[in-house]
Formats: structure tokens, C-alpha cells, sequence
């Protein structure tokens, strides 16, 4: 390579480094129109959001200043005969009332992860907390021996009874 074409690459790079320079000194953009757009669209949706926060201050607000009185509550309350009434019935819809025991099968096949296997458990209603069996999982000792195959588990286990079952360690 010549001489002068190196020297005249190195002047070209040293002006652009200038007119970079000197463009976000004069505050020149070199955005994209498409970018302005997206750019004008994300702030037009936080003003939005904004004006829907500031109306749902304005009705809580209203809702604090209209706040019923104590004899009212008094009135909307239930007698002490009524909350026995509605104690003693458990409501058949409410998750935590029924005590029945969840029974499914577990499927886990090779690459699957501690975070999906916990995660499977959870949407089966195996366990409550896949956060706590993640954990328990990541565990040295389990994580690496996590088998494939399909397994019996309910509900009834603990997070290590259920982790043994899976890994093939059985105590």
C-alpha cells in the first residue's frame, strides 16, 4: 500500500472523529427517522400513563373523602350469628379449603432444567412454591442427577421427598 492512501485514510478518520464531535457539541442528530417516530410514540404512551395514574389519584382521593362513617360500617357488618353461619360452611371454590391430594405424572426428558422441572410441578399443583424447589434443585448434589423418565408424584411430598424421587436418590 502507498504512502498516500494511508496517509489520506488517517486525515478522513480524523475529520469524522471531528464532525462527530463537533455534531453532539451543536447537539446535531444522527437518528433515523424511524427511530424519532418510536422515539415520539414511547413518549406520547408515557404521557398517557401518566394522565391515567394522575385520574386514578384523583379517584382514590374521592373515594378516602367519601369515606362511610363508623355507624355505617357498623350497619354493613355481618352478627356474630351470621359469621358463625358463613364460618362454619368452607366455600367449595376457595383454593386452600380443599385438602385433597393432587396426584400426577411427571415427565422430564434430557436438558430440561431446574427452574422447568420446578415450574412443570407447579402448574400440576404438585407444589406451591416453585421458587423453593428451583432452589432445592440447583443443589450440587440433585442438579446433575436429575433423571429422565416419567414419575408418580402428588402433592403430599416434600420438596425433598419429591427432589429423591427425581434424581433416583431414595433414602
Amino acid at each position: 500500500m502507498k504512502k498516500s492512501s494511508l496517509r489520506s485514510f488517517g486525515i478522513a478518520c480524523f475529520v469524522i472523529g471531528l464532525l462527530i464531535t463537533f455534531s453532539e457539541k451543536v447537539n446535531i442528530p444522527f437518528i433515523s427517522s424511524s427511530e424519532t417516530k418510536a422515539e415520539e410514540q414511547y413518549k406520547s404512551k408515557i404521557s398517557q400513563l401518566e394522565q391515567q395514574l394522575q385520574d386514578a389519584n384523583e379517584q382514590i382521593t374521592g373515594l378516602e373523602q367519601t369515606e362511610p362513617t363508623n355507624e355505617a360500617v357498623a350497619e354493613d357488618k355481618p352478627s356474630e350469628e351470621q359469621k358463625t353461619e358463613s364460618e362454619e360452611k368452607p366455600v367449595a371454590s376457595d383454593p386452600e379449603v380443599k385438602d385433597e391430594t393432587v396426584t400426577d405424572t411427571l415427565y422430564v426428558y434430557a436438558g430440561l432444567t431446574p427452574a422447568e422441572v420446578a415450574q412443570k410441578l407447579k402448574d400440576m399443583n404438585i407444589i406451591k412454591n416453585s421458587v423453593e424447589m428451583e432452589l432445592f434443585l440447583a443443589q450440587p448434589e440433585y442438579a446433575t442427577t436429575i433423571q429422565k423418565g416419567q414419575f408418580e408424584l402428588n402433592s403430599s411430598m416434600s420438596v425433598e421427598e419429591i427432589a429423591n424421587i427425581i434424581t433416583g436418590k431414595l433414602r
